[in-house]
């Protein structure tokens, strides 16, 4: 990992624990420009948006993060809890 992205995934976090979600988001796509197969860096993404309440953004960023590791199990298992919580609350929000 390049010094680059090494300094932007601890800004990204320091926002994120300051709750500055948004920003930190921002952070976090900053490294994906600069190593596009960073899977943590796209798993933290889907957290950020998970805890905004924004379930399609984190959903779509939990997919991205399997489909640079299909063996993700934290990443796994928010897709499975997400599309229950989506099934449950309105069927019609996402099409798998």
């Amino acid at each position: 990992m390049s010094k680059e992205v090494e300094k932007l995934m601890v800004e990204a976090t320091e926002l994120a624990k300051a709750e500055k979600y948004e920003a930190a988001i921002e952070k976090y796509k900053s490294v994906l420009e600069l190593d596009a197969k960073n899977t943590e860096a796209q798993f933290q993404i889907g957290e950020l948006y998970h805890q905004m309440g924004n379930l399609p953004e984190a959903l779509s960023a939990y997919l991205h993060t399997t489909d640079l590791d299909s063996e993700h199990k934290k990443a796994n298992v928010k897709i499975e809890m997400i599309k229950s919580i989506m099934d449950f609350f309105n069927p019609d929000l996402y099409n798998p």
